[in-house]
């Protein structure tokens, strides 16, 4: 019995660890993150954090690496928060804009937050080309 329980308990840990994906400890460390990851082209580390990890192979997420380093062949020398809608219950949504000064190059970032006081939860985001499609989300 006692091991079947071990058993029990090792084969949830993993889904633990993934729930774990969107929750950040503060807004400060989610703002480094993003800032961080973004700013160095590490577009799998920001999908795989954010919740990516259970909606794309491995393959898929090796693709979509590869696509955006394409777009944006140059880590970016800019960024800005350029709108943050402060919601009711701790809600919020921003958008955050990256730039590369050398090339002209813009990258839009979205994001759907809950502060739920102790974390910060990251509900929804998305990365964009296109400023229409991601400031359409306010």
């Amino acid at each position: 019995m006692r091991n079947l329980l071990a058993a029990a308990a090792f084969a949830v840990l993993p889904g633990l660890a993934l729930a774990q994906d969107s929750v950040f400890k503060s807004y400060d460390s989610y703002e480094r993150f993003v800032e961080t990851v973004i700013k160095t082209r590490d577009f799998k580390q920001l999908i795989t954090r954010l919740g990516g990890r259970d909606e794309y192979t491995p393959e898929q997420l090796h693709s979509a690496q590869g696509r955006l380093q394409s777009i944006y062949p140059r880590d970016f020398t800019g960024s800005g928060l350029a709108v943050r809608q402060q919601l009711m219950n701790g809600f919020s949504k921003e958008v955050r804009i990256y730039w590369n000064d050398a090339t002209l190059s813009y990258c839009y970032y979205y994001a759907f937050l809950h502060d739920q006081g102790d974390a910060v939860v990251v509900l929804k985001f998305d990365l964009n080309t296109n400023s229409d499609v991601i400031f359409g989300k306010l």
